[in-house]
Formats: C-alpha cells, sequence, structure tokens
C-alpha cells in the first residue's frame, strides 16, 4: 500500500509540475507578445510623419506657416533622437510608445501647416495681384500726368523707385513668393502714391494762376484787333503756339521748352522758359542765329527785372545769380521733348510761316496754362495709398 501511495502522489506532482510549468509557459508569452507590441518600431509612424512634412514644404509652409512648420521640424528632429534611445536599449527594455506618440504629433502639426500655408498662399495670391493691378494703374496715370510736366528730382526718384519696386514684386509674384510680391506692391503703392500727390500739389498750385493767364490772353488777342497787327501767344501746358493777326486765329504750331518750364524763368540757366508779355526786338535770319531762324525777344523786361531783384532780396535766389538773356522763338524744333534752354522751338516749316508776318514790336505772351486740366487730382494718388494699405492688407502682418 505504501509502495502504491508512492506512486500515485509521483505522478500526482508530476501532473501538478506540468501544469505549473505549462502556466509559466504562457505568462512568458504573453509578457513577450506585450513587450514585442510595445517594443515594435514606429516605421509606419515615421512615414506618414515624413510625408506629411514633405507636403508642408512643398505647400511652401517655411514661407507662409513658417512657425508651424518649424514646430513639426522640432518635433521630428525630436522624435528621431528618442527612437535612436530606444534602439540603444536590450530588445525587452525598449518602449517606442512615447516615440509613436511624437510621430502622431508631427504628422498632425505638419498637416496644420499645410493646411495654413495653402490657405495663405492664396490669400496673398489675391493680394499681390490686386495691388499690382493698381499700382500699375497709378504708375501709367502718373506717367500720363506728368509726362511733359516737370517734376522735382526728389520727387521723380521717389516715383522711379516705386516703379522698380513693383518690378520686384512682379518678380516675386512670378516665382510664388506671393509674400514678398504683396509687400514690394505695397511699397511701390506707397513711393508712387506720394511722389503724385506731391507733384500734384505743385501742379495745383502752378495752375491757381490760370485766370490772370487768361486775362493776359485775353488783352493780347484784344490788342491784335485793335492795331490790326499780329500777335502770339505761348500755352506752355498745351505746348502750343498761337498766332493771331487782327485778332483772329490764324495758325498754331507745337513748341518744344526749355526742360523746366513749370513756373517763371528765375535766373540764368535755370532751364526755364519765361512767362510774361514780351516783344519781337530782333527777327534773325538763317546765319544769324544758330538755329534756323529766330525771333527775340526782350526778357528780362522791367517786371523780369524787379522780380529777379525781390528774389535775391528775400533769399529765394543767391546774390551771385544771374538774370540771363537772349530767349528767342526760334526754329529746329519738332522734337517732342523739352531741350531748350529756355526758348520756344518750333519746327522750321512753322517757323517760316511765324517768321513772315512777325514784326519788330510784334507782341509775345507766353503763359502757363489756359485751362485747369483735370489730369491727375491729389486725392486720387492719397486713395491708392489708402486703398492699398487698407483692403489690401497683408495676411498675417503686423501692419
Amino acid at each position: 500500500m505504501q509502495y502504491i501511495g508512492e506512486i500515485y502522489f509521483r505522478r500526482l506532482w508530476g501532473r501538478r509540475s506540468l501544469v505549473v510549468a505549462g502556466g509559466a509557459v504562457v505568462l512568458l508569452l504573453a509578457f513577450v507578445a506585450l513587450r514585442s507590441l510595445s517594443a515594435s518600431p514606429p516605421i509606419a509612424a515615421f512615414e506618414r510623419a515624413r510625408v506629411a512634412l514633405s507636403q508642408a514644404r512643398r505647400a511652401g509652409a517655411n514661407i507662409y506657416a513658417p512657425e508651424l512648420l518649424r514646430t513639426a521640424e522640432t518635433g521630428w528632429e525630436q522624435a528621431t533622437q528618442s527612437w535612436g534611445n530606444e534602439n540603444q536599449k536590450w530588445f525587452f527594455r525598449r518602449d517606442f510608445k512615447s516615440v509613436w506618440s511624437l510621430a502622431t504629433t508631427v504628422q498632425w502639426q505638419a498637416q496644420r501647416a499645410e493646411s495654413l500655408a495653402v490657405a495663405t498662399r492664396d490669400s496673398l495670391q489675391f493680394t499681390a495681384a490686386a495691388e499690382l493691378t493698381m499700382v500699375k494703374q497709378k504708375i501709367d496715370e502718373f506717367k500720363r500726368a506728368f509726362a511733359r510736366v516737370p517734376v522735382a528730382a526728389a520727387l521723380r526718384q521717389k516715383f522711379v523707385a516705386g516703379e522698380l519696386m513693383m518690378i520686384e514684386s512682379e518678380y516675386a509674384f512670378n516665382r510664388q513668393d506671393f509674400w514678398q510680391a504683396a509687400a514690394k506692391a505695397q511699397k511701390a503703392a506707397e513711393l508712387v502714391g506720394s511722389a503724385g500727390a506731391d507733384a500734384t500739389k505743385v501742379l495745383q498750385a502752378y495752375l491757381a494762376q490760370v485766370s490772370t493767364w487768361q486775362q493776359w490772353v485775353a488783352e493780347t488777342i484784344g490788342w491784335s484787333a485793335q492795331q490790326n497787327a499780329v500777335a502770339i501767344v505761348v500755352d506752355k501746358m498745351a505746348h502750343r503756339s498761337r498766332l493771331y493777326v487782327a485778332g483772329r486765329l490764324k495758325a498754331e504750331y507745337a513748341v518744344d521748352l526749355g526742360p523746366r518750364w513749370l513756373g517763371h524763368k528765375k535766373q540764368k540757366g535755370d532751364g526755364a522758359t519765361p512767362e510774361g508779355h514780351y516783344r519781337v526786338i530782333k527777327k534773325k535770319g538763317r546765319g544769324q542765329s544758330r538755329y534756323y531762324k529766330a525771333l527775340e525777344l526782350d526778357y528780362p523786361n522791367e517786371d523780369d527785372r524787379q522780380n529777379f531783384l525781390a528774389a535775391q532780396k528775400n533769399g529765394e535766389l543767391p546774390r551771385s545769380a544771374h538774370i540771363g538773356g537772349l530767349i528767342e522763338i526760334h526754329g529746329d524744333g519738332g522734337r517732342g521733348i523739352n531741350w531748350t534752354a529756355g526758348c520756344v522751338a518750333l519746327r522750321n516749316q512753322d517757323m517760316d510761316e511765324l517768321f513772315a508776318l512777325a514784326q519788330i514790336g510784334t507782341r509775345v505772351t507766353i503763359v502757363g496754362a489756359l485751362t485747369e486740366r483735370p489730369a491727375v487730382s491729389q486725392t486720387s494718388f492719397a486713395l491708392a495709398k489708402k486703398n492699398l494699405n487698407g483692403a489690401g492688407h497683408i495676411p498675417g502682418s503686423s501692419q
């Protein structure tokens, strides 16, 4: 009996050992499975993050969503470093859960950067296109208004700077850098708008004398009618010379003037064409003038001398200035530019007609303008600047 009991006990103990051993194996396998799961390299998550970063960069996130892209790239570096740290551990001690989380966050941040970049880029593209169109219109308007009107050198330089900035904006737009395109278009608008507004102020102040000039011309035409004589009227703004005989308009000619004709001639060498009532004091045929033919005027007259002395006295002109002289109506004109030293130049065939009728003593009246031309108003340039800095505000800018 004792022997049978020992056999039974050994068999029972063996079975229990097998059960315990089996359970241990199951637990071990479960543990290995769990560790394997947590130790799985985050290859898929990293690939999704990499693709998202690549798409964000292609969308221009480095330009249009730089902060979000930098955050995603920093996260990518951290995730890569964390993965490397885990790989240095023993297999059973690796845990990639945090690496998976970092990679997933990078993917989300990169996708946000892409979405923001696309939205900002499209908005800036529209803004830049609108601003470029507007500033081009203002540049064309400036050129039309001041093509033959002398503009101060500083204002002309400002306008040219604006025109160059517009060209830079176009280049940026063509390379799809809409942020730079919009910013440069705004700057161009500011420069052109400022130059246009200031130049228009000068022009408006000049044209304020139109009523006085109209009176001068009416007096000259009246004198021509009363004296049954020839009279000449020069309209500098229109670049026209009109010939009257006995108060009636007989002919009209295009003229070239001095390059700084806007305003009365103040001193020798200023490039201005004088304004006022003058008379022909000498007729110069071919060979008697450096030009084709010429009618010399009595500039400076008494009014010119008084104005010159007053300008020196109040400091507008230096004491070393000279009043100048030898102002003529002469030939060799028709060039379409203002090139004379202050004279009035006609085409030679027109000069022949004028020379034949003019006499010593013929009255010549030179005025700035006879009409207040609508041209470009100061308000239009001011509104251009306001519109570009208001409705055309750059998205994401701090203005």
